[in-house]
């Protein structure tokens, strides 16, 4: 096997193991998972998996001192990792993030940019066509209103 798809493999099995959280322990497993880092894009975007993964601590914490905590700590990773570079894996996890949060985190001001962003590179995105797919099921079960369902089901893949 080349280091390429070892490289490969790690941000698959990320994308694998993040799809299917139903647990902590699950969350876990993102936050612990140990990779060779071959490739600094494909390291970027596992490091914006596991911000997300912070994130979602938030949910399995009773504290609300440590919810916050989680949250913040994942979304200025996550948003870090933005500003190093914009792609669409990275803006489908915010969008999921702002999506799946309570309005009160104030954490929702970039979903029509990121709908947007998505229109506009997701076609084109290296990623495969149904994993591509998947991310806007995922996004489509997440979201609440009816337009934006009917917005992210357009996005051509």
């Amino acid at each position: 096997m080349s280091s390429k798809d070892q490289d490969v493999s790690a941000l698959e099995k990320i994308r694998s193991e993040f799809q299917q959280i139903s647990s902590e322990e699950d969350i876990q497993t993102i936050l612990e998972y140990k990779y060779e880092p071959v490739n600094k894009d494909e390291d970027q975007m596992i490091q914006a998996y596991k911000a997300t993964a912070t994130c979602m601590l938030a949910n399995y914490v009773f504290s609300p001192v440590s919810k916050l905590k989680y949250f913040n700590e994942g979304k200025s990773s996550l948003e870090e990792i933005i500003q190093i570079r914009k792609d669409v894996e990275n803006i489908y996890l915010r969008m999921l993030l702002q999506l799946k949060v309570p309005r009160s985190l104030n954490y929702h001001k970039n979903i029509e940019e990121d709908v947007e962003y998505l229109e506009t590179s997701l076609t084109d995105a290296p990623i495969d066509a149904s994993y591509k797919q998947r991310m806007i099921q995922t996004l489509v079960s997440v979201a609440k209103k009816k337009d934006l369902k009917d917005v992210l089901l357009q996005i051509d893949i």
